[in-house]
């Protein structure tokens, strides 16, 4: 019985390894999986509706599930030029700022800053229904019509109709009334 010496094709790091020394492994088993010698990069798919409002070097704020209290930084690098015309998306490549503790196969929510506002106002997703919102005026409920922004799973941004002060109700529907 003889012994054989495994090579790597190219230089690059052992990120996982399935199999042990002295051990019989049957043909074409993988022992090994390796990460190129690049840094490490973040792939995202971009909807193709979104796609002209990305640029190369915009800032992206990321989250990742294993740090759940952090948010790292990054910058789009690539803007991949041909589609996907089934999933009508883009993918970008993002560059990850700084050295962030993240390793290869940690799933990651990444959000491309568009345009920053600091005095933006932002409400639950809930309590926005169809452009309304409901408000508390005194000991009454008030259906009135706001200017909606950029919308996240759980945001909405406000850009008008609706004072910063407002009480507003945080779940909206279609079958309340107003109190007169």
């Amino acid at each position: 019985v003889g012994f054989m010496r495994l090579t790597a094709p190219a230089p690059g790091r052992i990120i996982r390894r399935d199999g042990e020394i002295g051990e019989y492994v049957p043909v074409n088993q993988v022992l090994f999986y390796m990460a190129g010698p690049a840094p490490l990069r973040i792939t995202a798919d971009v909807d193709e509706e979104d796609v002209p409002r990305v640029q190369r070097d915009q800032r992206v704020l990321i989250r990742v599930d294993a740090f759940p209290e952090k948010v790292f930084e990054g910058r789009v690098a690539e803007i991949t030029p041909r589609g996907d015309p089934v999933a009508r998306a883009y993918r970008v490549r993002i560059a990850l700022v700084g050295e962030p503790p993240l390793q290869i196969g940690m799933s990651a929510e990444t959000n491309i800053v568009i345009e920053r506002r600091d005095d933006a106002l932002l409400l639950p997703a809930a309590a926005v229904v169809d452009g309304h919102v409901w408000t508390v005026e005194g000991e009454r409920a008030r259906r009135r019509p706001v200017t909606v922004g950029v919308r996240a799973p759980d945001k909405v941004e406000i850009r008008g109709g609706l004072a910063p002060d407002a009480a507003v109700v945080r779940m909206g529907s279609n079958d309340a009334r107003p109190s007169f």
